[in-house]
């Protein structure tokens, strides 16, 4: 039996005008409500070909899609039917004002959704726009090329979107970006690159470019993060590979006037490059409400996981890619971190010793909003987490 949070049931889209406002979204209407929807699709996301097809129903419809609200943020799939009804190159360019939250999503491994995605980042350069935050999230495959020198493989790393970004950056005046998410994605970060980013973009108050790009090769240095912090005071949650932490990052994070520091997102490759616990104590002392998330790569053997997770780290999530025998270091999260820790993902072996482990997990870490295990469990696992976490909001537990 599989155990699976409780989640808000199905709910329909709604296009909703009362006095003069307007709603585009998920919505739940009882019944016996008033008559007052409008416009309703059953089962789907609030995408631009919703929004397309209500602008072009009557002019009533047409205003209250064009309601700044329904447009503040934006998430864009860059799927087979939005290509196909030309709807993103229809209707954005005239709302494109209006969004101030921008996600986009984008199957890699098609050169169509590749192109579309890199159109819209290329509509930014050339309209006015209030843009706040930007994600880009690559999903599918990675596309592999050949060389016309030889037979080498090569894979897709996103040159052609961030080309485009690069431009938007370039763009003296166009940006003031406070947002910015690019974990998923293939881009290589060079120092340049992130340097552009933090001086187009000195309100940034998050910037997470801890990614895996298809190029596996770490060729940042951490004086370039000491920079960023620099240029970008109120900087307050930041993603990089745990080697670029150094001890002028320290510094400058420690400095009297910089503004709190919440959350700092890192992903570990497993280079020996270890941080003392003393910096550790003294940067939570500094930053009292200070998280840390963090991901170990696949490559990071068990055994040297305990050399980067201190103690006195303010541990709220953390995810393990490693297939190997778990049971000990779920104990040594659950002793070092049942008062921050938030969120757990991990694929092992299933056992009984690994069972016992996150039993003890769900009595001690009661501040669990998630837990996700991808490999099979008892069922006195599942009802640990569900009697003792109250606060949990989504979960991935089987016992099948």
């Amino acid at each position: 039996m599989a155990g699976r949070c409780a989640r808000r049931p199905r709910g329909i889209l709604l296009l909703l005008v009362e006095k003069g406002r307007s709603w585009l979204g998920w919505s739940w209407v009882a019944p016996a409500s008033p008559p007052r929807v409008v416009f309703q699709l059953e089962g789907k996301r609030n995408t631009l070909l919703d929004r397309h097809t209500a602008f072009h129903v009557c002019r009533r419809w047409a205003a209250a899609v064009s309601n700044s609200a329904i447009w503040r943020t934006t998430e864009i799939w860059c799927t087979t039917e939005d290509m196909a009804k030309g709807c993103v190159l229809q209707c954005l360019p005239q709302f494109v004002h209006h969004i101030r939250h921008l996600k986009i999503v984008l199957d890699q491994s098609q050169e169509l959704y590749r192109r579309f995605a890199a159109q819209i980042l290329h509509m930014l350069n050339w309209q006015s726009h209030q843009l706040k935050a930007l994600c880009i999230e690559f999903h599918g495959e990675s596309p592999t090329f050949y060389s016309a020198f030889g037979d080498s493989p090569y894979f897709y790393s996103g040159q052609d979107i961030l080309e485009n970004f690069r431009r938007l950056c370039k763009n003296t005046g166009k940006t003031d970006l406070h947002f910015i998410d690019f974990r998923l994605t293939p881009f290589p970060m060079d120092h340049g690159m992130v340097r552009m980013i933090a001086t187009s973009n000195p309100n940034l108050h998050t910037l997470l470019i801890n990614n895996h790009p298809s190029r596996v090769t770490t060729v940042l240095r951490s004086q370039i993060i000491v920079e960023v912090l620099r240029i970008c005071p109120k900087l307050s949650t930041l993603g990089v590979y745990h080697a670029l932490l150094s001890g002028d990052v320290f510094r400058e994070l420690l400095k009297p006037d910089r503004e709190p520091f919440l959350y700092l997102d890192l992903y570990c490759e497993g280079l020996n490059h270890y941080i003392p616990e003393d910096l550790w104590s003294v940067l939570t002392e500094k930053h009292p409400q200070l998280r840390v998330g963090l991901e170990f790569a696949l490559t990071v053997p068990t055994w040297k996981m305990t050399r980067f997770l201190k103690p006195n780290i303010p541990i709220a999530a953390l995810q393990f890619n490693t297939l190997m025998y778990m049971a000990r270091q779920i104990r040594y999260v659950a002793d070092n971190y049942h008062r921050t820790l938030e969120r757990l993902v991990l694929d092992t072996t299933p056992s009984d010793d690994f069972n016992l482990s996150l039993i003890e997990l769900a009595n001690k870490c009661v501040h669990l909003k998630e837990i996700h295990c991808y490999c099979v469990v008892s069922q006195a696992v599942i009802d640990a987490f569900l009697l003792n976490c109250p606060g949990l909001i989504s979960y991935t537990l089987s016992t099948r």
